[in-house]
């Protein structure tokens, strides 16, 4: 007979030690709290699973961040698996493509509570309370860095009179989504006509109920790790019932990234724009949040504030004055002189069509092939690679116009 009602907690993308690319500049203590958070996170986690005394938590994938992984991430793992064993909370977890099965050197010396997906095929395993089967778990790891089939085939319902729950980490749609690497992919329809009682998600760092009859969920990653994942990241506390689900998202991460638009038409002088900077920065209350400045519509006369560094100066001052905000960096934009290279010459106008016809990711592919230097580097979704031509395009638009003076 199914049991009136179960607890768990969805969550996913841990990326335990997460190198945090690309952040520099930043003082040593809280650089060192950032490169901490993945692991806050997770005790943040533990808590929360032992406050709401779930039935179990589900890890989707992508635990570690990298195919080495560090000691650190290992026994930090085992010592919250060991407190979850000492409040009866089961663990079912499996693995994505940053730390898949045949990556992995460390021993999975995990305690009992804990059962993992250590196959490509899907499988299941039953929770059981109270003598009972109360419900089932299925799932399947990454054997290697990628899975491009469509695995929704191999979710085959045991006959069980229990909750089914299935956990998959993979690409809801197909190839066309620029954010991360179409694995695993699958259609909605299919997970809707599976006829489980829950689809627990990962591998896109976004948070998102995709449907809610039944719920299809990616709970996002615990910890935003750039600008490019802002807000607050958590995971879902998810409480099943024969007619009901619900659910209630939990944060957990320590620290929070925001890209923040300034509209910078206005602008008259640096101590007004210092002001209206501390009072954008002063809402977050709580917690560590590194903002991004994202300004916009600098007037002409305005840009030597940032060529001759008195906006770096500035937010030098305002990252001593802020206490729960730091400005990790910014961006800005004015009127583009480049609609002139249209009308200047064969040159000008060979430049511009050389800018649209350039295949970037063609262009940098050395890199990702140094067998030291690909270490070091993320994979680049389509908004990167925009932006990177743009920045291009910006300054050879900057060194033209030296020439021209």
């Amino acid at each position: 007979m199914m049991k009136k009602e179960i607890s768990f907690i969805h969550c996913a993308d841990l990326h335990l030690d997460s190198p945090f690319k690309g952040l520099k500049d930043i003082p040593s203590e809280l650089l060192r709290d950032i490169r901490q958070s993945t692991f806050q996170a997770l005790e943040n986690l533990t808590e929360q699973a032992i406050k709401h005394q779930v039935d179990f938590v589900l890890l989707v994938g992508d635990i570690f961040d990298q195919e080495e992984q560090s000691m650190q991430a290992h026994m930090a793992l085992q010592k919250a698996f060991q407190r979850l064993q000492e409040q009866q909370i089961k663990v079912y977890l499996s693995y994505g493509n940053h730390d898949y099965l045949n990556s992995q050197s460390f021993p999975r010396n995990y305690p009992d509570n804990v059962h993992v997906f250590d196959k490509e095929e899907v499988t299941s395993f039953p929770f059981i309370k109270d003598g009972q089967v109360q419900a089932r778990i299925y799932g399947f790891s990454y054997e290697n860095r990628a899975v491009v089939e469509n695995k929704t085939k191999e979710y085959e319902k045991t006959v069980d009179h229990c909750f089914h729950i299935a956990t998959l980490h993979g690409s809801i749609g197909n190839e066309l989504n620029q954010d991360h690497a179409s694995y695993a992919p699958f259609q909605l329809t299919e997970l809707k006509e599976a006829g489980f009682n829950y689809w627990a998600l990962g591998h896109i760092h976004k948070r998102e109920i995709v449907a809610e009859s039944p719920p299809v969920v990616y709970p996002g990653n615990i910890q935003g790790r750039s600008t490019k994942e802002t807000g607050e990241k958590g995971c879902y506390l998810v409480t099943l019932s024969e007619n009901n689900a619900k659910l209630e998202f939990l944060p957990l991460s320590p620290i929070s990234f925001e890209k923040v638009p300034v509209d910078a038409s206005g602008w008259t002088d640096l101590p007004s724009v210092t002001e209206q900077l501390i009072e954008i920065s002063n809402q977050w209350k709580t917690g560590k949040t590194l903002i991004q400045f994202i300004f916009s519509q600098v007037a002409e006369d305005k840009e030597v504030w940032f060529t001759n560094g008195q906006i770096t100066e500035m937010i030098t001052y305002l990252n001593q004055e802020l206490k729960h905000s730091y400005i990790i960096g910014y961006k800005w934009n004015m009127a583009a002189k480049r609609s002139e290279w249209q009308h200047g010459g064969r040159f000008l106008e060979e430049l511009a069509t050389a800018f649209q016809e350039t295949n970037l990711e063609q262009t940098i592919s050395p890199l990702w092939q140094h067998g030291e230097g690909r270490k070091w580097l993320r994979e680049l979704d389509g908004d990167d690679q925009t932006e990177i031509l743009h920045e291009a395009e910006y300054l050879l638009d900057q060194l033209l116009h030296e020439k021209e003076g």
